[in-house]
């Protein structure tokens, strides 16, 4: 069999890119035309759960409304991380810096997260020094601690899950900590690598790129990633980050 000249090599490649492109597109459209017909949904359900709790109407009903919120929440945050693979994949991370406090977005997440770790039989607690002003990519960042504070509480076998904050001048660094099943050294890098879930991740799990995506996150903002964990002994997700992510990060 005669091997392709070098021309027919490169219109190869060039034919494989457009497909990959065409692909990528076809995925960012579809994960945007899919999740904002959510917006007004989303805004309803929360307007129904709000009334029902105000209001006092039965218990049975207010849980599924909950339920229901989990599940749109969910899918939004499903259909956002389609979005993100494209970006990634073209590395267009565009970084929108803001002057926030950490602190503040941490409890958030928190609160947004105490249901679900109650459903679970865990509960969530964290340690703040206080106000920790500093110059992140919001969206970003709280994409990053949605998805660990989450994970901690699907592999934290029902345990507490503490979320940590050490503030340097120059560097801040979260840790989300759970004493669940923890995961084996030799899957520590693999589990950040896309498509790529731990050993016992659950049947109902998501696409395993929520790890890829968030350390790719934070590396565009010149920040570090790492895992501590042993098989039984549960795992800690160390996130350090610059204070200022424009003296370290490129901002497109």
């Amino acid at each position: 069999m005669t091997p392709p000249s070098p021309t027919d090599q490169e219109r190869l490649i060039e034919e494989l890119r457009a497909a990959i492109a065409a692909r990528d597109e076809f995925i960012a459209i579809a994960a945007h035309e899919l999740r904002n017909p959510m917006t007004p949904i989303v805004g309803q359900v929360q307007l129904l759960l709000s009334r029902a709790r105000r209001e006092q109407v039965s218990p049975a009903l207010v849980r599924g409304l909950e339920m229901l919120e989990v599940a749109v929440d969910h899918y939004v945050r499903r259909a956002t991380t389609l979005l993100e693979i494209t970006r990634l994949n073209d590395a267009q991370v565009r970084l929108e810096p803001s002057t926030f406090d950490l602190s503040q977005l941490i409890g958030a997440c928190v609160s947004k997260y105490e249901q679900l770790a109650a459903r679970a039989g865990s509960t969530l607690h964290c340690d703040l020094p206080g106000p920790v002003d500093g110059t992140w990519d919001h969206l970003a960042t709280e994409q990053v601690l949605d998805n660990l504070v989450s994970n901690a509480i699907r592999y934290g076998d029902g345990r507490p899950v503490r979320i940590e904050l050490n503030s340097e001048p120059a560097w801040v660094e979260v840790r989300v900590i759970d004493h669940g099943i923890g995961i084996a050294p030799e899957d520590h890098e693999r589990i950040f690598q896309r498509f790529e879930r731990g050993p016992a991740a659950p049947r109902s799990g998501g696409f395993g790129i929520g790890l890829w995506v968030s350390r790719k996150l934070v590396q565009a903002q010149g920040g570090t990633m790492t895992l501590r964990s042993q098989p039984g002994q549960g795992s800690t997700f160390s996130v350090r980050l610059p204070r200022d992510v424009t003296a370290h990060a490129k901002i497109a």
